[in-house]
């Protein structure tokens, strides 16, 4: 990473970066273009998941985000975001761990797109999912993989 990483909760001063973040970020894939364009309604982030959000911060500025929100016994990951001008510098990873560290269970409707992500991240394939979006691996990463 360029600069020292911090992963702390996310606070309400804090949405205006996740929301950017959220956009800016969904941009990058070519596939997220096109569903944002036909649902820009999916593309909105939501206030309610703020108390379950972890952010990236380098500095002063919010590079990432994840959102796991507790879901009969496991970790519901709903939101993985790296700025895009902090890609492949680790800060999706280091938000991955960081919720690993509460070691339940995380699982994860992917993103075709971001699935080798989450296959590097230790997560593994257990069947299929489908969302607004369609078709999408879900993935799990045990408690004791990501501690």
């Amino acid at each position: 990473m360029r600069a020292e990483v911090i992963i702390r909760h996310a606070a309400a001063e804090d949405i205006a970066a996740l929301r950017d973040i959220f956009v800016r970020a969904s941009l990058v894939n070519e596939g997220a273009r096109e569903l944002m364009a036909a649902h820009p309604e999916w593309f909105a982030w939501d206030d309610a998941m703020l108390p379950f959000t972890r952010v990236a911060v380098a500095g002063e500025r919010v590079v990432g985000f994840a959102s796991a929100r507790p879901d009969d016994g496991f970790l519901e990951l709903e939101d993985l975001f790296t700025d895009p001008d902090w890609m492949r510098q680790g800060v999706a990873s280091a938000l991955v761990a960081d919720i690993a560290r509460r070691g339940l269970r995380i699982e994860v409707s992917a993103s075709p797109d971001a699935s080798g992500f989450y296959e590097s991240a230790g997560f593994v394939a257990i069947g299929m999912a489908e969302t607004e979006g369609g078709p999408a691996p879900r993935m799990c990463l045990e408690a004791w993989r990501g501690s």
